[in-house]
């Protein structure tokens, strides 16, 4: 299979992959958000945020770098990397358990039984690390399965929600804990169709591992901390409604960060083979990506401000409507993590990861700083504030590394063709506001997808890569 068709297919396996997981989860914080109420929204919210603390603790970088180790090891090599990887992930999560478990102790009274369970639950928390070998054993379409378990497990306890609305935190908890067990019940026996990893430990190989993927574990770690600084200090200095409202912001954005998750993930291996036999390659293809993702990112950043009342209203109900504000700001923070995780991907393919040492740790400091300045006065909106300028430090920061040590991925005509399309999006937007914020949003949006074509801004290699799709799903992997 080539490299397109490949990228192609893995991207359309774990499209479809994710949709099933995000599209279940929307459900369940939906039904928790309109039936629990904002208080208890917010405190399950709080609930995620140390749940997201703790996955990234465990992870610690490693599953980027399982997608790079796999795809340049081979035969037995691959299958003893793999056996290492697992065995030093089962040790991470129990350590983070641990941890976890005392940290949870300490935390407010509120929510500590939750807490506790959510605790507990690290080790299957932490196990979404299945996608890269299904990707790289060329059966990108397993995830599938593992997801639409995660998703029906996730749907179940969105009825529990529906049929008993007065449910606590923590039976909620349970709930979603219990589903991720099950997608790794799932996935785990999905891998040993493909591979039997060999689980003889080899420190040598371990200690690769960690060298590689240390400085993206303490950006990772860091990194988790800087976006969940915000719901963090609005807990302490404002309330659990404030958190609500603040959380189902968030979560309209979840939506297109995880597809952007979706498109990056599978370019990892492809790369780190290709900067490594083709480097101007991978740079044509890595300029192509940016283009592509910037050219769905930027109109939406763009026009959700104009209809941000009319969204929040529509997916979590009127009581919301204070989320707007919040995410008036935030949905600019949807551009930042888009390059942010392209560059991430081509750093890690690239070999350049040491600079996570100080990049993340300083984006969380600022964060910390931000937070504590603009939150006590300014409650949600300034945590969106603070959430948008911590990223925007962190992205400068890291994109030195990308532009100085492989090449710029920003095309000059191509986005002097993107800013143009841009003020057209925004030019439409006004002039047709006397027309209603919707339709003036979606006519706008129109103009914009003209102009696009107009100014031949999709790039023709994203035809192929879509005309090659079908063949990939087709044709057997050799």
């Amino acid at each position: 299979m080539t490299g397109a068709r490949q990228f192609t297919a893995n991207v359309i396996a774990q499209g479809l992959a994710r949709v099933l997981s995000i599209a279940a989860n929307l459900v369940l914080v939906l039904a928790v958000a309109r039936l629990m109420g904002a208080e208890r929204f917010g405190n399950f919210s709080y609930v995620l945020a140390f749940i997201n603390i703790a996955v990234a603790l465990a992870d610690l970088g490693t599953t980027a770098v399982l997608a790079r180790g796999l795809a340049l090891h081979e035969g037995d090599a691959r299958a003893h990397y793999l056996g290492n990887f697992i065995l030093m992930r089962c040790l991470l999560a129990a350590a983070v358990m641990l941890g976890g478990l005392i940290a949870a102790w300490l935390m407010p009274h509120g929510v500590q039984a939750a807490l506790l369970v959510a605790a507990l639950g690290v080790p299957v928390l932490a196990s979404r690390f299945f996608e890269p070998i299904y990707q790289v054993y060329g059966r990108p379409w397993l995830s599938l399965w593992s997801n639409l378990s995660f998703g029906l497990s996730q749907l179940l306890v969105a009825l529990a929600v529906w049929q008993f609305p007065h449910i606590g935190v923590t039976p909620v908890t349970v709930g979603y804990v219990a589903s991720n067990a099950l997608y790794t019940a799932v996935a785990f026996g999905l891998m040993r169709r493909l591979v039997r990893p060999r689980w003889r430990p080899d420190a040598r190989l371990l200690r690769a591992i960690i060298a590689v993927a240390a400085p993206l574990g303490v950006g990772a770690m860091f990194t988790t901390l800087a976006i969940r600084a915000d719901i963090l200090a609005l807990e302490h200095f404002r309330s659990s409604v404030e958190m609500g409202y603040y959380s189902a912001a968030y979560r309209i954005l979840d939506i297109a960060v995880f597809f952007a998750v979706t498109l990056v993930t599978p370019l990892i291996p492809i790369l780190s083979r290709e900067i490594a036999s083709d480097p101007a390659g991978a740079l044509r293809r890595s300029r192509m990506f940016v283009q592509f993702a910037c050219i769905l990112a930027l109109p939406v950043a763009i026009v959700v401000p104009t209809v941000a009342v009319e969204l929040v209203t529509l997916v979590f109900g009127a009581a919301y409507a204070p989320a707007a504000a919040p995410l008036a700001i935030l949905v600019w923070d949807v551009v930042l993590i888009v390059l942010a995780l392209i560059g991430s991907a081509i750093n890690l393919a690239n070999g350049e990861v040491d600079h996570a040492y100080w990049v993340a740790p300083g984006g969380a400091a600022l964060s910390v700083a931000l937070n504590l300045w603009l939150v006590p006065p300014f409650g949600m909106v300034g945590a969106a504030w603070a959430a948008l300028g911590c990223q925007v430090g962190m992205l400068i920061a890291s994109q030195y590394y990308t532009l100085a040590r492989f090449g710029n991925i920003y095309e000059p005509r191509a986005w002097r063709r993107i800013a143009l399309a841009c003020a057209g999006l925004s030019l439409a937007l006004l002039l047709l506001q006397p027309v209603g914020a919707v339709l003036a949003a979606v006519l706008a949006l129109l103009v914009y997808a003209g102009l696009v074509v107009r100014l031949k801004l999709l790039p023709i290699q994203l035809l192929r890569l879509l005309r090659d799709a079908r063949a990939a799903r087709r044709r057997p992997t050799p």
